[in-house]
């Protein structure tokens, strides 16, 4: 009888927790989203291409929103103004230990259905130290995760500040 109980009791926990997200969405009504290619202000030809890829994948792991390139319920469209990359620490024998990428950049969220500017931050800066030295404490072990680490950073500040109601 217990067993059966408990059985019982993991079976209807099981069916309540798949309902049970920690993700919050404070505009229900959005279920497509279309991102469009950054305009690239920067003297980085390829970063444009590299953000704009980074940032479907993203949305695609997330999955709250489907993506789509036609009568979608929001976009979000953005503006790279600068790319930055610059030596940030020196060891004790003056090499290059780490540099700093800052990726500057407008970004805007828009709801289609509303016709409103959810978000928009027309100054965002995003910054990510890699290494380039063994004796580095970065994170980023190369220019390419530190360039992932800021799509990362861009996506959660884009989800964040329109999605997440917290």
């Amino acid at each position: 009888m217990v067993k059966k109980f408990i059985y019982f009791g993991l079976i209807v926990a099981v069916l309540c927790s798949c309902s049970y997200s920690v993700y919050s969405n404070a505009y229900p009504h959005l279920k497509k989203v279309a991102i469009r290619p950054f305009e690239n202000r920067s003297t980085e030809f390829e970063i444009g291409d590299i953000i704009y890829n980074e940032l479907v994948k993203q949305f695609q792991e997330d999955g709250r929103l489907k993506l789509v390139t036609q009568q979608p319920d929001c976009v979000i469209e953005g503006t790279i103004l600068k790319w930055e990359e610059d030596v940030y620490s020196y060891d004790s024998w003056n090499n290059v230990q780490d540099y700093m990428l800052r990726l500057t950049c407008s970004v805007v969220f828009t709801d289609l259905i509303n016709n409103q500017i959810i978000y928009e931050n027309k100054n965002l800066v995003l910054t990510e130290p890699y290494a380039v030295s063994s004796a580095s404490t970065a994170k980023c072990r190369s220019k390419e995760e530190a360039i992932d680490e800021l799509v990362s950073q861009l996506f959660k500040n884009i989800v964040q500040n329109s999605l997440e109601t917290w």
